[in-house]
């Protein structure tokens, strides 16, 4: 018998953002679409799957980045080899002109989690094309990015570590950040967070490095949140005061630039409250807390315009249809 999965109320960086963007749109991802992996499920089930899948040039060309990058880490530890620019900006390339087929040629309506499906091709007018600057400044971000990566210090300190120092290398896991309260209708709730370290490794005096990889514009508030969540994760599983981490964020598109972020005990707590607060304003928008269900009029559209203009549920959106 195959693995039963089950939706659970469970936080997240980016599923807290979305929250705070527009609470349809969140509905949409983590409610709505539930299921619609299943082609039994119900149509706008299975639609709205489809949407949640769609992915926009910029996080498409941040999402190759980081698989090219954790590609070529796992083969450095297997191999000692770590790849030349040429040879991750090729993985690169090759990534992209499969994924560009892809959306092209609609693979995704057979398969939409593995199959990549643009913004840009799926809300295009009758016969609009993504203009080819677009495309080549896309091309040149990611590049450089692996360029930066490849000559950046800290990838300079890692090739002379024994791999053996490494931790997990992009591999999504979850801790439990603290306990829910109990609540009228529902029992109190061991709050599971999501998070997915980039890379970190052990130095020479016993201290983790937590590395994030970024390919956008530096915001210090949310990395420093994100951090938070990281640091908590690995003081639970490897088991290391807060004194023997080191956070730090590389930005890939500003020369590889290293950026160190300072967390202390008091920064910890405050994290932890942001993360319950923020769980339990999802959870208030429950229908039943216990199962976890919800109902869609009880999620309120934004009115932030430019959300809406790159919303990938902007097909089914009350809002962006005029009809609200």
């Amino acid at each position: 018998m195959g693995r039963v999965i089950s939706n659970d109320l469970t936080w997240s960086v980016s599923r807290s953002r979305l929250f705070r963007s527009c609470q349809r749109a969140y509905y949409y991802q983590y409610y709505g679409a539930w299921g619609g992996w299943d082609p039994n499920a119900p149509e706008r089930t299975r639609l709205l799957y489809t949407l949640k899948q769609i992915t926009s040039f910029p996080l498409w060309g941040g999402s190759t980045v980081h698989d090219v990058i954790k590609d070529a880490l796992l083969q450095f530890r297997s191999q000692r080899r770590l790849p030349e620019v040429s040879e991750l900006q090729q993985a690169a390339r090759n990534r992209l002109n499969a994924g560009w087929r892809q959306s092209r040629q609609k693979l995704w309506q057979q398969d939409p989690k593995r199959n990549v499906n643009l913004f840009e091709h799926y809300y295009a007018q009758d016969g609009e094309e993504v203009p080819r600057e677009e495309i080549d400044a896309l091309r040149t971000k990611v590049f450089d990015a692996l360029e930066n990566f490849r000559n950046c210090p800290v990838v300079d300190a890692i090739r002379d570590l024994d791999p053996a120092r490494w931790g997990e290398v992009d591999v999504l896991n979850s801790f439990v950040a603290g306990v829910l309260p109990a609540q009228e209708n529902a029992p109190e709730l061991p709050l599971k967070v999501w998070c997915a370290l980039d890379f970190s490794y052990l130095d020479d005096q016993g201290c983790l490095h937590i590395v994030d990889w970024k390919t956008g514009t530096e915001h210090r508030e949310e990395l420093r949140l994100q951090l938070a969540c990281y640091a908590l994760y690995a003081m639970e599983t490897r088991h290391l005061p807060l004194e023997q981490l080191r956070l730090e964020g590389v930005f890939l598109n500003d020369g590889g630039r290293l950026s160190t972020y300072d967390i202390n005990n008091e920064t910890l707590l405050a994290a932890k409250d942001q993360m319950l607060n923020s769980a339990k304003a999802m959870r208030c928008k429950l229908q039943d807390p216990v199962d976890n269900t919800a109902a869609e009029e009880d999620f309120l559209c934004t009115t932030n315009p430019a959300f809406c203009q790159a919303c990938s549920y902007r097909q089914v959106c009350p809002r962006a249809r005029g009809e609200e």
